[in-house]
């Protein structure tokens, strides 16, 4: 039977840290290998890992002396695991009692790279299925060739099961850059441009906490970091077909739409010429041309490219609406 190493990074993570581990440890697969990377926590994180990891021989602590940041310690975990398949697990999160059993048992059905589940997002104590699947046909294992659509998913790399062999011969990893955020980007990006076989699992399976102040999806002043994780893609994308290509740029372009809203104002128009900057480099082509990209995201990516100051205008005004609207509820 195969195994799983799950890897659980950790910085200043005490609020959310018993809630993360215990939602592992009681995992109805009891087979697993835990590796905690404390990365160099200055609350009482470590002192939280020791207490488990004394109980429970499965955990292995790697107690960073520095602080190395996300990606690092993510490829640290890796490189140390001993297990067939490699699960993340972010220390703010927690998962359902079944789901490495679950995602287990899929992979001996096939030769998966990948097999993913949706997952919950949790807000203020509410729960809210993402519903990430929902245009995608779950019944087949797929792979970019003939699901192409599965680059524009929401990056959400804790869901999911990863084959090590797989990481490994396409050397898949983290960025390394200690300050940089939404490293997920890339790698989520590399895992499904690699695969040559991966499963959907249409069930919520990971909780995503959102609320947490310290996460850099609620940092607004982190603005360039996405647009770095593009620069990593640009590196080794090559758009075999027009569909890959398209999809690719649909995946971009929502991405730096979704930072540019929650960037603050300030930011605004330095992001947007430097998003114009990059785009004029592509080849559009195919996007404009593909009948299954929406009228509205063509447009977008049109005033982007052509006149950034428009762009400018149109979009901080739906940036501003939405937050009105969102204050009033």
């Amino acid at each position: 039977m195969k195994k799983i190493s799950v890897i659980i990074p950790t910085y200043n993570s005490e609020n959310y840290l018993e809630k993360c581990i215990e939602s592992v440890v009681n995992q109805t697969l009891k087979e697993i290998e835990i590796i905690i990377i404390n990365d160099c926590s200055q609350d009482n994180s470590l002192k939280i890992i020791n207490k488990f990891a004394q109980k429970d021989k499965r955990i292995k602590i790697i107690n960073n002396t520095k602080n190395l940041g996300y990606g690092k310690s993510v490829n640290l975990g890796i490189k140390n695991s001993n297990n067939d398949f490699i699960s993340i697990v972010e220390s703010d999160d927690s998962i359902e009692p079944n789901m490495l059993e679950t995602l287990l048992k899929e992979s001996t059905k096939q030769d998966y790279d990948i097999i993913k589940s949706d997952f919950n997002y949790i807000v203020k104590n509410k729960t809210i299925k993402a519903n990430s699947f929902k245009n995608f046909n779950l019944n087949t294992s797929s792979n970019i060739f003939n699901n192409p659509e599965i680059l524009t998913i929401k990056p959400s790399v804790w869901s999911a099961i990863y084959k090590k062999e797989f990481l490994n011969r396409n050397n898949i990893f983290f960025n390394e850059t200690q300050k940089a955020s939404f490293q997920d980007t890339s790698f989520q990006f590399k895992c499904f441009y690699f695969a040559k076989k991966y499963k959907l699992i249409n069930k919520a399976l990971y909780n995503y906490k959102t609320d947490n102040p310290s996460s850099s999806i609620n940092s607004s002043d982190k603005v360039f970091e996405l647009i770095d994780e593009f620069k990593t893609i640009n590196n080794f994308f090559k758009p075999q077909t027009n569909e890959i290509a398209s999809q690719k740029l649909l995946f971009e372009l929502k991405a730096y739409l979704w930072n540019y809203k929650r960037i603050k104002n300030k930011y605004n128009k330095i992001f947007l010429k430097e998003v114009s900057k990059m785009f004029k480099e592509y080849d559009f082509k195919p996007f404009f041309k593909n009948k299954k990209i929406p009228l509205k995201e063509k447009i977008k990516a049109k005033l982007i490219i052509e006149n950034s100051n428009l762009s400018l205008t149109i979009f901080s005004t739906y940036k501003f609406l939405s937050r009105k609207k969102w204050k009033t509820k």
